[in-house]
């Protein structure tokens, strides 16, 4: 083990994954939201875009604040997401694949992780605190996003 892996927290692959995935997000939430024609849709999307790509800053900072440089990981979907985000596909059709995408992931989820990590008492107290503030915004999000899905599912 080098000196670096001994001084580093053992959630920062979960803070990693956390600022990656955000940022991804972020981007192919904008795509979409400048493709559709959906008032309703395009506000929702645009909200929920800007926040991922926000929880992709915050949490880049707080790995920095811990001593250490945020990574992109790899996700090989994710040029396949933003081009069917990017595309001209109708929106309904966007949500359903998006659906049987997320239906097809294998591993553990990364809100299991970050949930974990907010009830473990060896991660540092502004690191849980930061994480229980991503779960609330996160289940919002997720809400907006289903309200609005729901609307486009009814209207096809």
């Amino acid at each position: 083990m080098t000196a670096e892996n001994a001084t580093k927290p053992h959630y920062l692959e979960l803070l990693n994954d956390i600022a990656s995935g955000e940022r991804r997000a972020g981007i192919h939430l904008a795509a979409w939201a400048g493709k559709t024609q959906d008032l309703g849709l395009k506000s929702c999307l645009s909200l929920v875009a800007a926040r991922e790509t926000s929880h992709h800053q915050i949490f880049e900072r707080r790995i920095t604040e811990l001593g250490h440089a945020w990574t992109e990981n790899e996700a090989p979907e994710f040029e396949e997401r933003l081009r069917v985000s990017g595309s001209d596909m109708p929106d309904v059709e966007k949500i359903r694949w998006g659906k049987a995408e997320q239906a097809r992931r294998q591993g553990p989820a990364i809100r299991e992780r970050y949930e974990a990590a907010m009830a473990d008492e060896s991660v540092d107290p502004l690191t849980r605190s930061l994480l229980r503030w991503f779960s609330d915004v996160e289940a919002d999000s997720g809400a907006l996003l289903r309200q609005a899905y729901e609307a486009i599912e009814k209207d096809a």
